[in-house]
């Protein structure tokens, strides 16, 4: 019987490590934003290692910080804004945009994620931008909060040097609203649904609605991967997607999950932050359109790129392509893409 035992047990072990050996590793960089939710449930819930996976989570500040890492080879993919993405494109960086983290295909603007939060004692009221001019406003410089703000003041007829832009990281802007430090803050989920409920009398001034903003959130990895690691690549979108439907499907659930990786955040704050942004990685014709039609321009009259250029052949969609062909469930919640706008 002992001898039976061991062999039982040397075979179970055996067995372990063989499935070890099979999986790949993947390093996967992300922030302490709310629509990063499905990396967490992919790790907690075992996703990744269901789809093969052994996957490490790098977190970062920024998606400046997070490209810099993608380049130096701390990890094999990223989830982050369009911003930083579309100008390492611009200054030559192999980046490669493999499936949106949030936004959505069939719209010419997106901008759910972000908001703008002033103080009680900055006299700005909801939906008075105007009222920002010559106002302290913190902000991750270089991001798609930039990015949303500058364009919400552009609306208004207003430019970066109508008021005062103080470099702050995301997880300290609720303390230097609350300190006086600023007098608005701009910035995504779910720091901005916790200035909101943490800052008192904090008021939100506007929460997406740009017409002019198209900053849908990325799926980034490097051409060198691509040509390394295509299966590795694959069995990531596979499992990002299923993640993605799962937080989709479990909202209240998939922001306890994001608790433990984002300090600072109340569950009833994180939950509302997660419910407001469009989980949806399909690549529609409208990402490479409106990038030139809207981001890139917006860039360039920002000084931050020289001019504007065509985007495509930084997009690469053969791993949703076969995300979707291999796991049709994942996506049948979402609302088709009209034929004239599909991209692959």
């Amino acid at each position: 019987m002992k001898k039976l035992l061991a062999c039982a047990v040397a075979l179970a072990l055996s067995a372990s490590a063989a499935v070890a050996q099979d999986l790949l590793p993947i390093k996967i960089g992300a922030a302490g934003a709310v629509d990063h939710a499905p990396v967490f449930v992919g790790v907690e819930r075992g996703i990744f290692a269901e789809h093969g996976l052994d996957a490490e989570v790098v977190m970062y500040q920024s998606g400046v910080d997070m490209v810099n890492g993608l380049l130096n080879g701390a990890q094999d993919v990223n989830v982050m804004g369009s911003v930083p993405y579309l100008t390492g494109l611009a200054r030559g960086f192999p980046l490669v945009l493999i499936a949106h983290l949030h936004g959505d295909p069939n719209r010419d603007a997106y901008s759910d994620n972000q908001s703008i939060i002033a103080s009680a004692a900055s006299g700005v009221g909801e939906g008075d931008i105007a009222a920002l001019e010559g106002r302290r406003i913190g902000l991750p410089r270089g991001t798609g909060a930039e990015g949303f703000l500058l364009g919400v003041l552009g609306s208004a007829g207003m430019g970066e040097d109508d008021v005062e832009l103080v470099n702050i990281p995301p997880a300290e802007l609720v303390t230097a609203l609350n300190q006086g430090d600023v007098d608005a803050v701009a910035i995504w989920q779910p720091w901005g649904a916790t200035a909101v409920t943490q800052v008192e009398g904090a008021v939100l001034v506007q929460a997406g609605g740009c017409p002019e903003c198209y900053d849908p959130g990325t799926i980034l990895t490097t051409q060198s991967v691509i040509a390394d690691n295509p299966e590795t690549l694959e069995r990531f979108m596979a499992a990002f997607a299923e993640a993605q439907a799962w937080v989709r499907a479990n909202n209240d659930a998939a922001a306890e999950i994001n608790m433990r990786w984002i300090q600072g955040v109340e569950l009833e704050t994180m939950a509302l932050a997660l419910s407001s942004v469009s989980l949806d990685p399909r690549i529609s014709t409208y990402t490479a359109d409106m990038y030139q039609a809207k981001t890139l321009p917006f860039l360039v009259g920002l000084g931050r790129i020289d001019e504007t250029f065509d985007p495509s052949d930084a997009i690469d969609t053969r791993f949703l392509a076969a995300a979707e062909a291999s796991n049709p469930d994942a996506f049948e919640d979402l609302a088709p893409i009209p034929a004239d706008r599909q991209a692959y």
